[in-house]
């Protein structure tokens, strides 16, 4: 007996949903429930744009953070370059200095080739004058 009750009511249901919908009268249901599902529609297609744009994000700040390490280690590079450079050049400088002092603490031997066959012909062409007695 219950079962044909539920049966029959459930019919029935059907039955005034059909009847409402026929009528018009169910329109506003039936409208309401298309609304519904073009929002969930909607929400998920909005949801999977977010997802997306995320996975975009994601992408992005990668691409930058392996951007920065090359940038880091190319001012490396160039850092130890210079100071290669650098070094080279001090040591270039420490070898000139050192030789300006050998060369200040040593004067004569500082004469230029010119200077020293200049100063040998003065000593040679000396001439010593004396005086000439006759005999």
């Amino acid at each position: 007996m219950g079962n044909q009750y539920f049966e029959s009511e459930f019919s029935l249901h059907k039955l005034i949903i059909f009847l409402f919908g026929y009528l018009g009268v169910g329109e506003n249901i039936m409208s309401e429930t298309i609304g519904l599902s073009e929002l969930q529609i909607k929400r998920r297609e909005l949801e999977n744009e977010l997802a997306s744009l995320s996975q975009k994000e994601k992408s992005l700040e990668n691409d930058l953070r392996t951007l920065e390490e090359k940038i880091i280690g190319q001012l490396k590079e160039e850092i130890k370059a210079k100071k290669s450079v650098l070094s080279n050049l001090e040591s270039r400088k420490s070898d000139l200095e050192k030789k300006l002092s050998e060369l200040q603490e040593k004067p004569e031997d500082s004469q230029t080739a010119e200077e020293q066959e200049h100063n040998t012909e003065e000593k040679d062409t000396e001439l010593t004058v004396v005086g000439y007695q006759p005999e």
